[in-house]
C-alpha cells in the first residue's frame, strides 16, 4: 500500500468556531443541517472547580481496519491501496447504513438522496467524488482538505501519516517544555509506527 494519508488535530489549538465544518459543508454542497462530513463536539470533563472543556473537530478517520468497509454488502466502500483513503461509490451503494451504523465515529452520513457519503479527505469536490481519483501521493498538487485550509488556529493537519506523526511529536514536545509535569511517552499506533503523546504527573518528571 502506498503512505496512507490522515488528519492530526491539535485540541489545545482548536478555539471551537466551527469555521472547518462550514468549509466542509461549502466545498462539497452538502445538506444544510442534515450531513456533516465534520462536526466540531465539545467533551466536558470534571467537575467544578476542575472543570474543563475540550473541542474536537471529528470526521472520518480513514481507519486502518475500518468496520465501515467489513459490513458493506455491495463492496461499495473501498479502502484505497494508493493512498489509504477510504471511499464510497456511490454508483455500487444501496443506502442500507449498515457502514454508519458500523463506525465508531458516525462518519458515513444517510443523505436525502438515499445513498451514504461521508469525508474523502477532499480528493476532488462533491458528495459523489473520489472512489476513481488519482492517489495523493502522486498527485503534484494534492488539494488541501477544506477543513484543513479554513482552520483559523491551525488545529487540523493533513498529509502523510509519517509527516503527520512528526507534528504530533514536536507537538508533545513544546507541551512537555511548557509543562514539566508530564512524561513524553510512545504509544503503539499499528503499523504505520509511533507517536508522542504527554501523560499528566503530579510531580516534575525527574528523568
Amino acid at each position: 500500500m502506498g503512505e496512507q494519508w490522515g488528519f492530526y488535530f491539535d485540541p489545545n489549538s482548536c478555539m471551537g468556531c466551527n469555521a472547518c465544518a462550514i468549509a466542509c459543508k461549502n466545498r462539497h454542497g452538502t445538506e444544510a443541517g442534515h450531513v456533516d462530513w465534520r462536526r466540531v463536539e465539545t467533551v466536558s470533563t470534571g467537575e467544578f472547580p476542575d472543570y474543563q472543556e475540550t473541542n474536537v473537530s471529528l470526521s472520518c478517520m480513514h481507519c486502518e481496519d475500518p468496520p465501515c468497509v467489513d459490513v458493506c454488502p455491495t463492496n461499495a466502500i473501498e479502502k484505497r491501496e494508493s493512498d489509504g483513503i477510504v471511499t464510497i461509490d456511490r454508483d455500487e451503494c444501496i443506502g442500507c447504513r449498515y457502514c454508519g451504523w458500523a463506525c465508531p465515529y458516525g462518519a458515513p452520513q444517510y443523505g436525502e438522496e438515499g445513498l451514504m457519503q461521508k469525508c474523502n479527505l477532499c480528493l476532488d469536490k462533491g458528495p459523489g467524488a473520489g472512489a476513481d481519483a488519482e492517489s495523493k501521493n502522486t498527485q503534484d498538487d494534492p488539494l488541501e482538505p477544506a477543513c484543513v485550509d479554513e482552520c483559523v488556529g491551525e488545529a487540523l493537519h493533513a498529509g502523510p501519516i509519517g509527516e503527520l506523526m512528526d507534528l504530533a511529536s514536536d507537538a508533545a514536545a513544546r507541551k512537555f517544555e511548557q509543562n514539566p509535569t508530564s512524561v513524553i511517552v510512545e504509544p503503539q499506533t499499528g503499523e504505520e509506527g509511533q507517536a508522542a503523546a504527554n501523560v499528566e504527573t503530579p510531580i516534575p518528571y525527574q528523568g
